[in-house]
């Protein structure tokens, strides 16, 4: 008979119609040729809201309350072995009931058997509704560090949106989670859990920045600090999606034109953002009729040479808070908004959130290991090589250098090999001159674990912003900028 095949290339093969190809990608949003996409089904597998939080809540539990996620362990085995024993009794039942020979009530291993399954059933019922009250009180006391888990969940989402931003900005779910493990574990203690979650909320949001700060450049650091403060009062209710889109986009007009601008100052294309702010929502309702009818009254605002600084006339000072006083001031003075929402920034979330930690490379070293490559992302004019010889002369370590480029890729792979086995430093400068070797670095990089590799050793990488960079190397790796 005829067989089913396919070609491939230039052979033909035997094809099997049970015959699946899976495929995985570690690109958060891969773009495929047409002539692919029709041909597959894509299925998204990034992690949700509330399966994060669901994630997040089972470390955070296990961590606060080890023996809440032992009795939870229990009664999951508990469960699974009562079900167990239930089908056991359903098949001797079905046994009996099939090789009985005449009337069921004349057997006396029938009526033993049954009488057997009624005491077992009823001894499991009991025991399975003591655990129906016990799960409830577990999961009672598991939602109260569900504020934490949320938290946490939301500031993820809010990091995995940076590679917009910057191809490099990558950060995994894994490295992710073992800060959200380190702030547990280092968090001050406390016999109260408000005060417990208070801390664990405050050393995590500012420990994520310290982690994420080093691997942006300086000019995104306060966009970094305003969408962390962004995404924490959204997610409570505290400021308004609306608001917060405004003020990035300065809205989009939908209704009919403003009336012509009667202010000789302000520029047509502000007044028209001040008028689409008025219909924003009714907090900001007649502000620009407010407006248009004393100018004069603003008009201080425009001409200081601090106007984040100059309070806005009543009744709109007292009745605007500070973020929605940023909307005003943006249809104002566009120009001092970088300057405002730093003041902002250091108003709401502290000095701290707008003041990065210093470049530290002892400190990233020690958050590295062995298997996690170390990632300088340069700038124009940067060059961390001389601070590297001089920490590699510190620590008494071999460090070998090579500058990729055509040609380069198996002397850099011999390198590495070295390297693994005697424990010391390879440096492979330029990373985004070697377009064509980067899919190598991505295999060879994953290719390295504890047990072949010696603890000592570090694979440093030198590299400007590249969208060919391996997205799992930089996922994994500790980044750096250093300006």
């Amino acid at each position: 008979g005829g067989v089913d095949s396919i070609r491939l290339g230039d052979s033909i093969i035997e094809y099997s119609k049970d015959f699946r190809f899976y495929i995985t990608t570690t690109l958060r949003n891969p773009h495929y040729l047409p002539e692919v996409s029709v041909k597959v089904t894509l299925l998204n597998f990034m992690i949700t809201p509330d399966g994060l939080i669901d994630q997040l809540l089972g470390i955070v539990v296990a961590k606060e309350r080890p023996e809440l996620q032992e009795e939870k362990t229990k009664l999951v085995l508990q469960g699974a072995e009562n079900a167990r024993q239930l089908k056991e009794v359903e098949d001797k039942i079905i046994e009996v009931l099939g090789s009985s020979e005449g009337s069921i009530l004349e057997s006396e291993t029938a009526i033993n058997v049954i009488s057997d399954a009624k005491e077992l059933s009823i001894e499991i019922n009991k025991k399975q509704a003591i655990a129906v009250k016990t799960e409830a009180k577990i999961d009672a006391t598991r939602e109260t560090y569900r504020s934490i888990a949320v938290h946490v969940a939301w500031l993820f989402f809010n990091i995995s949106e940076l590679c917009n931003i910057e191809p490099m900005y990558q950060y995994s779910l894994v490295w992710y989670i073992n800060l959200f493990i380190h702030t547990i574990e280092t968090a001050t203690k406390s016999d109260k859990l408000e005060v417990r979650l208070a801390n664990l909320d405050k050393f995590f949001t500012y420990f994520l920045y310290c982690n994420i700060c080093r691997s942006l450049f300086e000019k995104d650091k306060l966009l970094f600090s305003f969408t962390l403060c962004g995404t924490i009062f959204q997610y409570k209710g505290i400021m308004d999606p609306g608001e917060f889109r405004f003020l990035v986009t300065g809205g989009v007009a939908t209704g009919p034109d403003p009336p012509e601008n009667t202010t000789p100052w302000q520029q047509d294309k502000l007044w028209k953002e001040m008028w689409r702010l008025s219909s924003l929502n009714p907090t900001f309702s007649g502000l620009a009729e407010s407006f248009a009818a004393a100018p004069e009254e603003w008009k201080h605002i425009y001409e200081s040479t601090e106007p984040q600084r100059e309070e806005i006339p009543d009744p709109w000072r007292q009745n605007l808070s500070t973020f929605q006083k940023l909307l005003v001031l943006r249809s104002l003075r566009p120009d001092k908004i970088v300057s405002a929402l730093s003041l902002y920034v250091a108003e709401v979330m502290g000095q701290m959130f707008v003041e990065p930690p210093p470049f530290d490379l002892q400190k990233s070293y020690t958050d590295s290991s062995s298997v996690t490559p170390l990632i300088f992302v340069l700038s124009p004019g940067s060059d961390p090589m001389a601070a590297m010889l001089k920490f590699a002369e510190n620590m008494h370590v071999t460090m070998e250098t090579l500058s990729l480029g055509q040609g380069q890729g198996p002397k850099a792979e011999k390198l590495i090999e070295v390297a693994q086995s005697s424990g010391s430093w390879v440096v492979l400068q330029n990373c985004h001159l070697a377009v064509s070797w980067m899919t190598k670095l991505d295999r060879t990089c994953e290719g390295i674990n504890a047990e072949n590799t010696h603890p000592m050793f570090r694979l440093w990488l030198t590299s400007y912003p590249s969208p060919e960079f391996p997205v799992a190397v930089l996922q994994n790796g500790v980044k750096m900028t250093n300006e």
